[in-house]
């Protein structure tokens, strides 16, 4: 499950795409999928990389990314949030540990039964790049000078 949520963390951030144009047969068994999982979705654009489809669009005004094998599984989605919107044992950690310090740049990951959010947080020498869990337990994946 670890490597599945780098890969797709990987995927997220590393995804190099290309437009479909005329090969709407590989994106067959994802549009099933994701017109059963994603009901109301608009502005949908699709892409595709080695590993996976994507379909980005608009679902109850957040703007989404899902991401789902050749053969039509839906592998995970990312949706950007608002610091308020975090479950509140992140809130509480990230307020325990960084104070008031600005987090912005925050994204929800969904794969399967696993959820995390990836976010920058901001400190008077240097930007963080950390990970929470839904329980709140914090990882910093990255350390940037400003």
């Amino acid at each position: 499950m670890k490597k599945f949520i780098i890969a797709l963390t990987a995927a997220v951030t590393l995804i190099s795409t290309t437009a479909f144009a005329g090969r709407m047969e590989k994106i067959n068994p994802a549009l099933t999928t994701f017109q059963k999982e994603f009901k109301g979705a608009t502005d949908v654009k699709w892409n595709e990389s080695k590993e996976s489809i994507s379909a980005a669009f608009i679902l109850n005004d957040f703007r989404v990314e899902a991401y789902f094998s050749y053969t039509g599984e839906l592998i995970g989605t990312a949706r950007n949030i608002l610091f308020n919107q975090l479950p509140l044992a992140v809130i509480r950690e990230i307020n325990n540990r960084y104070g008031s310090a600005p987090v912005y740049d925050i994204t929800e990951y969904n794969t399967g039964d696993d959820t995390f959010y990836e976010m920058t947080v901001e400190l008077s020498t240097k930007k963080l790049k950390v990970r929470a869990s839904q329980l709140g337990a914090l990882s910093v994946q990255k350390k940037i000078k400003k």
